[in-house]
């Protein structure tokens, strides 16, 4: 009785951690620039965004969680002619703790083969420690940066997350502002609406843990 007991709470304990892990996953991305936070160990999220104007372009990326505050990243951008595929990495410093900032270290297109090229970076993300009561803001995140090569310079951006399962995203990311708004209808699940370098896409996100 006890064992089963003990099962049944072991299963409520990681199907918690899977929610509060996918409600609103930290991965190394704004939208497209690093955010400087990581996936936990043993988590993956996936993403896909497409628009169809220009004859269509799709853009894939799966972010792996890793001991030692590694995160991998592989995306694909693809065409009716063709696809391009390359891997990321990011180290994370300094984790966000409650009052100092997260600091990561990256590379972009570890292999250079995107239009951009390879690319270097430190990333910053500050969570607001205090948000006056308010009811569409339950927190505030504030991003930041320098890139080199594929990223050219600085990069900045801002995340707002409402009680209504809501998250309003903006960034420039050295070259172009962008923008998204992301609905969770269901834990796990994000339902996004993007303004990517002037172009509208449509999209969604997993996020899963093992």
């Amino acid at each position: 009785m006890f064992g089963k007991f003990s099962r049944i709470q072991r299963a409520f304990a990681m199907l918690g951690a899977l929610c509060s892990i996918a409600g609103w996953a930290r991965a190394d991305r704004v939208l497209l620039t690093p955010s400087a936070y990581n996936l936990p160990p043993g988590s993956t999220k996936l993403e896909v965004a497409r628009r169809e104007s220009h004859g269509g372009l799709t853009h894939y990326w799966v972010n792996v969680g890793l001991v030692g505050g590694i995160e991998l990243e592989g995306a694909r951008r693809e065409t009716q002619k063709r696809q391009i595929d390359s891997l990321s990495l990011q180290y994370n410093i300094l984790p966000d703790i409650g009052f100092t900032p997260a600091v990561s270290v990256g590379v972009r297109d570890v292999a250079n083969r995107t239009d951009e090229g390879i690319a270097f970076y430190v990333a910053v993300a500050y969570r607001l420690p205090y948000m006056p009561p308010n009811p569409l803001i339950d927190e505030m995140y504030l991003f930041g940066g320098v890139g080199a090569g594929g990223i050219k310079g600085p990069f900045v951006g801002a995340e707002v997350r409402t009680p209504y399962h809501i998250l309003l995203s903006a960034e420039y990311d050295s070259r172009a502002w962008n923008a998204a708004v992301s609905w969770q209808p269901v834990p796990l699940l994000q339902l996004r609406l993007y303004s990517i370098d002037g172009e509208t896409y449509y999209g969604a996100s997993l996020a899963v843990s093992f």
